[in-house]
């Protein structure tokens, strides 16, 4: 046999085996309660199932279908960004998620999520030439109506990864921006030992200005941000997982502080227990978790949008339409119904607005730009919605470092948020 003879032979072989270890198909292991896969678990691989796939260079779509069974599977990173090998917390439903957030839908069997919590780790992901999907993997997990039990899969498309559902994983959460003296949380919630019995915790600060974590063994620690240069800093954290079979998985997330001296951009809105608008919660917006924007509004005052892991809108207004000015504002009413001698104010979001509002702000520094368009703001506002005593109090900054004195009236207000 010619030595030309031999390689051919050896090329057409080894293209027999690529071919037979590329793997196609979807697997899921659905917990009992979940909604989608009904506590079921199943395989679908050709040819007894079709898989095809439709993506861009930050999103993908897969389609699932049998004889009798229907899946669409989504996966989506932050908006601008490309897919990229790694993993992806804190996604949120496809297409409703926050901008800066992943997005992940699963469904099937005319069944989905309303809202949920979710991860996928992408594996492997490449287009070819024309745009199409020529090689796929990824790992997920699915919370429908974000704490509902768990979907965990996997799926693949021509990959020589196997088709197999992860047992350990190690989630370390989403990076996040603090500011210098923030009580901060790193979060592993998401992390999962599927099989192997309960699993412990390990944080390990690899890089950074030094932290002390309240306890490096709980799921949810938490630390002080430090005091940092006007430059800021970078806090790198590791997290490992083990199971009780002694198999480790990590990962790892980054803590970005901010100067208390540096101007910022920051919404933090929190509220009385029985306040309609906040739910007695506590909310902090920056531009690490959400798209927030400024205008003028018309009655000549300050609007700022909220898009982030829900919709939230604020207005603050002087009366008379006069330009919003530093100084005190009382007795403001709902924005844009105020009567003409008093200020406007309106907190509303996530579904929920006040018919009728009274309330105050300070707005300790603001600035326009040649256009008119706010530049810088620091104000604080207190709200009660129908007259009643429960209340949302919070904190706007625009490219502004906090006003170091506060005035008295408001001085309740910035004590029950946390504002110093």
């Amino acid at each position: 046999m010619s030595m030309f003879l031999r390689s051919l032979i050896a090329a057409l072989l080894l293209i027999q085996a690529g071919a037979a270890l590329a793997v196609t198909g979807l697997k899921f292991i659905s917990t009992r309660g979940d909604f989608i896969g009904q506590g079921q678990r199943a395989t679908y691989t050709p040819p007894s199932a079709s898989v095809s796939a439709i993506g861009s260079a930050g999103y993908v779509s897969l389609s699932v279908t049998t004889a009798t069974d229907w899946w669409f599977l989504e996966f989506a990173a932050p908006a601008g960004a490309a897919l990229r090998r790694g993993g992806y917390a804190d996604a949120a439903r496809y297409p409703f998620q926050s901008p800066l957030r992943a997005g992940l839908s699963v469904s099937g069997n005319g069944r989905g999520c309303n809202t949920l919590k979710g991860w996928f780790r992408v594996l492997e992901y490449e287009r070819d030439a024309t745009g199409a999907v020529s090689r796929l993997a990824i790992d997920f997990v699915q919370n429908c109506e974000i704490s509902g039990p768990p979907l965990y899969g996997s799926v693949r498309l021509n990959s020589d990864r196997p088709l197999t559902v992860p047992n350990l994983e190690a989630v370390a959460g989403a990076d996040v921006a603090v500011v210098a003296g923030d009580v901060t949380t790193l979060d592993g919630s998401q992390s999962f030992a599927r099989r192997g019995g309960p699993a412990s915790y390990l944080w390990t600060q690899l890089d950074g200005p030094a932290v002390q974590l309240d306890n490096a063994s709980a799921v949810r620690p938490t630390f002080i941000a430090p005091a940092v240069g006007i430059e800021g800093a970078s806090l790198q954290f590791r997290l490992e997982v083990t199971d009780s079979a002694g198999r480790i998985s990590r990962d790892r997330v980054i803590a970005l502080v901010e100067s208390a001296s540096a101007p910022r951009t920051e919404i933090r809105f929190s509220g009385d227990p029985g306040d309609y608008i906040t739910g007695g919660r506590s909310y902090t917006y920056n531009p690490s978790n959400a798209v927030i924007s400024f205008s003028r509004n018309f009655d000549s005052g300050v609007s700022a949008s909220i898009n982030g892991d829900t919709w939230w809108n604020l207005d603050l207004a002087a009366p008379g339409d006069a330009t919003l000015l530093p100084g005190i504002y009382e007795n403001a009413q709902r924005f844009p119904f105020q009567d003409i001698d008093v200020p406007g104010l309106s907190l509303s979001g996530d579904g929920r607005g006040c018919n009728t509002l009274t309330g105050r702000f300070v707005v300790y520094q603001v600035e326009y730009d040649g256009n008119g368009q706010p530049v810088k703001l620091d104000a604080d506002f207190e709200q009660h919605c129908e007259g009643s005593t429960p209340a949302a109090y919070g904190k706007v900054l625009l490219n502004a470092v906090p006003h170091a004195t506060i005035s008295r009236k408001m001085r309740s207000a910035q004590q029950r948020f946390g504002i110093d």
